[in-house]
């Protein structure tokens, strides 16, 4: 049987993620829920939409998503600089329960908020218009597209060498099927030969 299939905490995971998109919310709250479980490390990685999506036309909802996709990235970013990857995550997730679980908009509030929450030190409310974190935030972006060999959206996902885009969930499994998803993404990712598979999304 297959390390991942029957031991999740023997892999190697990474998750590449953009902290405003709310299908990748979804995935972190899914693997974290693995990891909690099961001792899974999961080493936690930037990407950006606002990079994917550069040069591209977009209605203004789109637009305002990417507004908030670059100024979080930079936020992240600095925390991530200072304090690791524990640093940003634990922010990450201080940030998506206002944003994707409150519906809290992006601005000077929501910011304090994530700061305060977890008692970084170095990272302050000026880091979003902080253009020389854009850099930081490229590189851990392109990496997540170098490992998935080809332009990715929001989250990548490695399985120790099998890397692929999503798993896009509509929300976060129930707690009997966390371990069985796990399983299935890994067994899947671990094919060569597959390549896609896709349902059409429920109605909320």
């Amino acid at each position: 049987m297959s390390p991942t299939q029957s031991d999740p905490a023997g892999s190697k995971v990474t998750l590449w993620l953009d902290p405003v998109c709310p299908f990748s919310w979804n995935t972190a709250r899914w693997l974290r829920a693995v990891a909690e479980k099961t001792g899974l490390a999961i080493d936690w990685q930037l990407m950006n939409l606002a990079v994917l999506n550069e040069g591209r036309e977009m209605p203004p909802a789109q637009r305002a998503r990417m507004r908030d996709s670059l100024q979080i990235g930079r936020l992240m970013a600095a925390i991530a600089r200072e304090h690791g990857s524990g640093g940003w995550t634990a922010a990450y997730f201080a940030f998506g329960e206002r944003y994707f679980d409150r519906s809290e908009p992006v601005n000077a509030n929501l910011v304090a908020h994530v700061l305060t929450t977890v008692g970084v030190r170095g990272a302050t409310a000026a880091a979003v218009s902080d253009a020389s974190l854009d850099e930081y935030v490229r590189r851990q972006h392109q990496t997540g597209q170098d490992a998935l060999g080809e332009l990715g959206g929001s989250p990548i996902l490695r399985i120790d060498e099998h890397t692929f885009f999503g798993p896009v969930l509509t929300a976060v499994p129930d707690t009997e099927a966390t371990i069985a998803l796990f399983d299935a993404v890994a067994t899947l990712g671990a094919i060569p030969q597959f390549a896609q598979l896709q349902r059409p999304r429920a109605a909320d």
